[in-house]
């Protein structure tokens, strides 16, 4: 039980801190954009991420200024890294499709069986936060209806606070889980954004493989495997193949 509690308060006190809207810095990098000094202000946010204050608002300001500035890779870099943080966001989605839709590479994306979209959707709807707080809170009333069930003399409330309890344990572990899948894939991320204006995609991890195809900046891919200098990496179409890490930015 202490094992489960302690799990509990751990992805809930672990996550990624949410940056305070009215933080001076923050403040002073949003007039500088709205004054259109595009420049200054990704210099003021980047400035803020640096000081160790990760924060989807300012990674989507970011991704902002890059656009901007008609720096595609970077803006859609930093809006993937805020669609992490804050996967319900309908902004960053809105803005993170916009960019994607100025790229070279217009990729398809491998279909996937329906049910697992709607759960990864749903999953998404909020962020992990929110999750870690629902798993302890329905495990907390769910140990609650579990004692009245053990002491109330009742039949039907014990059938009630039993059925009840079942739920929302059922209801606990999938938050919990939920809220353990965004915690992993932020830290540990395997999604990366290329960076130069085009890569040959190798058959082996040197330069004397077979080229593939090609790639173009803007781009994203998942990382499968490293060897040395060399990622093996899958593109949305399921095709894969090496490339160059210097090529591109982990998300």
């Amino acid at each position: 039980m202490k094992r489960i509690i302690f799990l509990f308060i751990s992805i809930l006190f672990l996550s990624v801190s949410s940056f305070a809207s009215n933080d001076a810095r923050f403040d002073k990098a949003n007039e500088l954009f709205q004054n259109q000094n595009y420049s200054e202000a990704i210099t003021a946010y980047e400035e803020i991420l640096n000081s160790g204050m990760e924060s989807g608002d300012v990674y989507f300001n970011l991704g902002n200024a890059y656009y901007k500035s008609g720096n595609l890779p970077k803006a859609i870099l930093n809006y993937e890294r805020a669609k992490l943080i804050l996967p319900h966001d309908k902004d960053i989605s809105y803005n993170l499709q916009m960019a994607n839709s100025q790229i070279t590479d217009k990729l398809e994306t491998v279909g996937e069986f329906f049910l697992i979209t709607w759960f990864k959707s749903f999953r998404n709807t909020t962020k992990s936060d929110t999750w870690a707080i629902i798993s302890i809170v329905t495990f907390a009333l769910g140990l609650l209806l579990l004692a009245i069930f053990m002491f109330t003399r009742s039949k039907s409330l014990k059938q009630i606070a039993f059925f009840s309890a079942i739920i929302l344990i059922l209801v606990c572990i999938t938050s919990i889980s939920f809220s353990a899948k965004q915690k992993n894939m932020l830290t540990n991320r395997n999604g990366a954004i290329i960076f130069e204006p085009s890569v040959t995609i190798k058959s082996s991890p040197s330069v004397s493989g077979t080229e593939l195809f090609i790639l173009h900046e803007g781009t994203k891919v998942k990382i499968l495997e490293s060897v040395s200098d060399w990622y093996r990496i899958q593109i949305s179409d399921g095709n894969d193949g090496w490339l160059p890490s210097s090529t591109v930015e982990i998300i």
